[in-house]
């Protein structure tokens, strides 16, 4: 018996004992939630369990939502495959296994602001450098700028069945842009469950429940808020003019594509 014969036994016994499945096996009918970061995938997964699965978005610990939308990706080497299709969330370029994907656009300059303060919050009693956040330097995917992840996965290179949901959208409508995604998921559900779920799973309640519960993080300070405004244009009160004035020199034209100028 080879390496490979192997691993796929002992994948195949830990499967019919624990469910657990090694996360480099997902299926080609399996949703991918991709969004660069801050752009609301954390947002997103609680609507999924909720629309999906039906959860109470309010009530459901982050911890159960995280194992029910898992992340896609090495640190988590095995998930627990409740459902097929099941739903990952993701913050990679595109690659040839992700078949289905709905990905998740915000307004950079918000997704800056918001980049900012998390490494803010990362790197307490540092001094966070918002050019380098800006410029790309700083995080995950690495050295990828807003504007490059954004474009790349516009061009979609490998051709995947793709759902584009801008953020503003999902928060000025969010019965119809659930119903966008019910479409493309291929279930069915009435409006006033959607709206339902849009309102229980609100970033004031998402704030309780993290307040409630925690976030379920290990890396991330358990008293510090890791859901914080959501808000539309909080670039305004709190992008520098200087700062903005660097970032739209790259992003400016990817702006002008998506409408937010």
């Amino acid at each position: 018996m080879n390496n490979q014969d192997i691993d796929a036994d002992f994948n195949a016994k830990l499967q019919s004992l624990t469910g657990l499945v090694p996360n480099s096996e997902i299926f080609e009918n399996d949703v991918i939630i991709v969004g660069y970061m801050k752009s609301g995938t954390t947002w997103f997964r609680n609507l999924v369990a909720g629309v999906i699965y039906g959860v109470d978005p309010e009530l459901a610990p982050y911890k159960l939502v995280w194992d029910l939308v898992p992340n896609y990706g090495p640190k988590r080497p095995y998930y627990k495959r409740y459902s097929t299709p099941m739903y990952f969330k993701s913050h990679d370029l595109p690659q040839p296994k992700f078949k289905r994907v709905v990905y998740l656009i915000r307004d950079g300059r918000d997704v800056m602001v918001s980049y900012f303060h998390h490494f803010k919050t990362m790197e307490e009693g540092k001094e966070t450098d918002f050019l380098k956040v800006v410029k790309g330097k700083k995080g995950f995917p690495a050295a990828c700028k807003w504007h490059r992840h954004v474009e790349t996965w516009l061009s979609n290179p490998y051709e995947a069945q793709m759902l584009i949901v801008k953020y503003e959208d999902l928060k000025t409508n969010p019965v119809n842009e659930l119903q966008r995604f019910c479409e493309f998921a291929g279930v069915k559900r009435d409006d006033a469950f959607l709206k339902l779920m849009a309102e229980k799973a609100s970033f004031e309640k998402m704030r309780q429940k993290e307040a409630l519960n925690g976030m379920g993080l290990l890396t991330w300070p358990k008293e510090k808020a890791f859901v914080r405004r959501g808000a539309i244009g909080s670039y305004k009160d709190e992008m520098p003019p200087e700062i903005l004035e660097v970032f739209l020199r790259d992003a400016g034209e990817t702006l002008r594509k998506l409408g937010y100028l």
